[in-house]
């Protein structure tokens, strides 16, 4: 899927955005924006994603399986300078709107399908 790149017409990321499945995220009420930290989390429970929101949402305790998708907008303290979420975080979360929009679409088309 196409994601897009831009904010507006001169805001736009150096890289294609793109749609990553299968890694292991990790979720907590703390904003990450330390690359140590973030280091020490990939290197100790091989963590590649960090959030604040789907905290809410893990539920598998309850017996309830979840699909969480992530819309990635900073590198967590890596980045030079400033924090980019205040330059990316609304095109992040465009695209995963987007791309939560196609995976509902995806998942309707299979289930009548097997009817």
């Amino acid at each position: 899927m196409e994601l897009e790149q831009c904010v507006n017409a001169t805001l736009c990321l150096d890289y294609k955005p793109k749609v990553v499945v299968g890694l292991r995220g990790s979720t907590a009420n703390t904003f990450l924006d330390n690359a140590a930290y973030r280091d020490f989390i990939f290197q100790t429970f091989g963590v590649s994603s960090a959030d604040m929101e789907s905290t809410a949402v893990i539920s598998l305790s309850n017996d309830y399986p979840v699909i969480v998708v992530r819309g990635l907008s900073d590198l967590a303290g890596a980045q030079e300078g400033q924090n980019s979420i205040d330059l990316f975080g609304p095109l992040a979360a465009t695209n995963v709107a987007n791309v939560v929009i196609q995976f509902v679409r995806k998942l309707s088309e299979e289930s009548y399908s097997r009817s």
